[in-house]
C-alpha cells in the first residue's frame, strides 16, 4: 500500500463527501478509490468512515484521523512550495566582464534594476 497515495485518497473522499467524486478528481476508478481507503481501514485496525448507499460520515476516530492527516498533507505541501520557491531564486556571484564602451553604455543601466531584483547573487563587473 502506498501510504501516500492511500492519505491523499482518503483526505479527498473525505472534502468530497463521495468516493465517486473523489475519484474523478483523482482521476481513479471507483473501486481504486474504495479499495485504498479499506487498505488503510485495515492497515491501521480502525473504520474511519461509514458507508450507505446514499452517503457517507466519518467516525469519531476517522474524524481525529482527518484533521491529523490534513495538516500533515498541509505541511508536506508548504514544504514542497518552499524548496521550490528557494530553488527558484538565482543565488550566488556574477561575473561580467566587459569593454568600457559597452559596460558604460548597455550594462551599468541595467545593473541596477538586475541587483534589485536578484539580491542574492553577488555582480563582479569588470570593464576595461
Amino acid at each position: 500500500m502506498d501510504r501516500f497515495s492511500s492519505l491523499t485518497v482518503f483526505r479527498r473522499v473525505v472534502e468530497r463527501g463521495s468516493f465517486s467524486a473523489a475519484a474523478r478528481d483523482l482521476n481513479y476508478s471507483n473501486a481504486a478509490v474504495s479499495k485504498m481507503v479499506k487498505d488503510l481501514e485495515a492497515e491501521l485496525g480502525a473504520q474511519l468512515i461509514v458507508r450507505t448507499t446514499r452517503s457517507l460520515h466519518l467516525t469519531e476516530i476517522g474524524q481525529t484521523y482527518f484533521d491529523q492527516v490534513s495538516d500533515l498533507l498541509d505541511g508536506l505541501a508548504a514544504a514542497d512550495e518552499q524548496v521550490r520557491t528557494d530553488t527558484g531564486t538565482p543565488r550566488g556571484r556574477l561575473r561580467i566582464a566587459a569593454p568600457m564602451s559597452f559596460g558604460l553604455a548597455t550594462v551599468a543601466h541595467m545593473l541596477p534594476r538586475f541587483a534589485a531584483r536578484y539580491p542574492d547573487i553577488r555582480i563582479d563587473l569588470v570593464m576595461n
